[in-house]
């Protein structure tokens, strides 16, 4: 089950959803390498059509490619999202598990990639935060970097639309205002979001 846009709360928008990296799938890839290489010789042996005649043969292949199907399914239904409002893990091809990190209740994102990690582009990505959970981790994501700023920048943009809805005071619109004008120019609100918000903020002069 994937992550539909009726899981979400009023307001609340998918930013982007990420999944693991392809290379969690070279396992099973190599189980079905080796029993492809495996019927090819007893093939080679017996002969094509002693193999095809014989159902343990064909059966001795389809197990390995399940094997496969399923663990392609269960990266598909693996999804990290973040949204504007919180980093959603959720997991699952039949039943499906998830856990939520409201993004004002995220205290540090950090990343660990190895030097394989770093060349093929996969990595680990770790939230710090103020619940009973304590840290939750996201392993083997592909691009870990970029998923990481955009927690970071996520959250910092949800810290600042907070403060400009709240009781902010007027010595502290200015700063809002450029705070926004940045979060704007590097493409983490929209034009028309900046707007919004600076209409909000000027109502308070």
């Amino acid at each position: 089950m994937s992550f539909t846009k009726n899981q979400l709360l009023p307001g609340e928008s998918i930013v982007l959803i990420a999944h693991q990296h392809a290379l969690v799938l070279l396992k099973p890839i190599l189980v079905n390498v080796v029993a492809a290489m495996v019927l090819v010789g007893i093939s080679a042996t017996l002969g094509i059509s002693v193999v095809l005649n014989n159902y343990p043969f064909l059966l001795f292949y389809l197990v390995p490619l399940a094997y496969l199907c399923w663990e392609i399914s269960v990266r598909k239904n693996r999804e990290y999202v973040i949204t504007n409002r919180r980093v959603v893990k959720q997991e699952g091809v039949v039943a499906v598990s998830s856990f939520d990190a409201p993004l004002d209740k995220i205290n540090n994102v950090f990343h660990e990639q190895s030097a394989l990690g770093r060349i093929l582009g996969f990595g680990d990505v770790g939230l710090e935060t103020a619940s009973e959970q304590g840290t939750t981790q996201f392993r083997m994501i592909a691009n870990p970097v970029a998923f990481k700023n955009c927690i970071v920048q996520q959250r910092e943009a949800y810290r600042i639309s907070s403060q400009v809805s709240g009781g902010s005071g007027r010595e502290d619109i200015p700063r809002l205002l450029r705070d926004l004008a940045q979060l704007r120019d590097r493409n983490v609100i929209t034009a028309e979001e900046f707007e919004v918000q600076k209409r909000r903020l000027l109502e308070k002069l």
